[in-house]
C-alpha cells in the first residue's frame, strides 16, 4: 500500500501541470493496479477538498465529483470508505463543508451519541448538537 498526499490528489483532479501529470501517471501505473493499494487518509482528503474550494475556487459540484472519482476507483483505499461515502452524501445535501461532513459521518460510524460543536452552520446535519 502507498500513502497518497494532498498534492497528488490535487494534480490528479486538476490535471494542470503536464510534467507532474506524467509523474502521477507513472505512480498510478506502477502502484495503482491492485485494489486498495493507494491510501487516502481522512486528513489528506479533507485538506484536498478544502484546497479545491479555497485556492482553486472550485464549486461544490466540482468538489463532489472529485471525491466521487476516488470512491469509484478500486485502487483507492480510505480509513473508512463508508464514512467517506456518507460524508459525501451529507456534503451534497447540505451547505456544510466536506471536512465537517466527514467529522459527522466518522462520529456516526463510531456510534457516538452526537457530534458536539459550536459551529451553528453544522446544526442541520444529522446527529449534531450545537452548544
Amino acid at each position: 500500500m502507498i500513502g497518497i498526499d494532498t498534492n497528488i490528489l490535487l494534480r490528479l483532479w486538476l490535471d494542470d501541470d503536464p510534467a507532474q501529470d506524467k509523474r502521477i501517471d507513472t505512480l498510478l501505473a506502477t502502484h495503482g493496479g491492485t485494489p486498495g493499494s493507494l491510501l487516502v487518509m481522512d486528513v489528506v482528503l479533507a485538506e484536498a477538498v478544502w484546497t479545491l474550494r479555497s485556492a482553486y475556487d472550485q464549486d461544490r459540484r466540482a468538489q463532489s465529483l472529485a471525491v466521487r472519482s476516488l470512491l469509484q476507483e478500486a485502487a483507492f483505499a480510505f480509513e473508512d470508505r463508508e464514512a467517506v461515502a456518507a460524508a459525501l452524501d451529507l456534503f451534497e445535501a447540505s451547505s456544510c463543508g466536506f471536512a465537517d461532513c466527514l467529522v459527522v459521518a466518522k462520529h456516526a460510524r463510531q456510534d457516538c451519541e452526537f457530534t458536539a460543536t459550536l459551529d451553528r452552520g453544522m446544526r442541520k446535519l444529522p446527529g449534531v448538537k450545537v452548544f
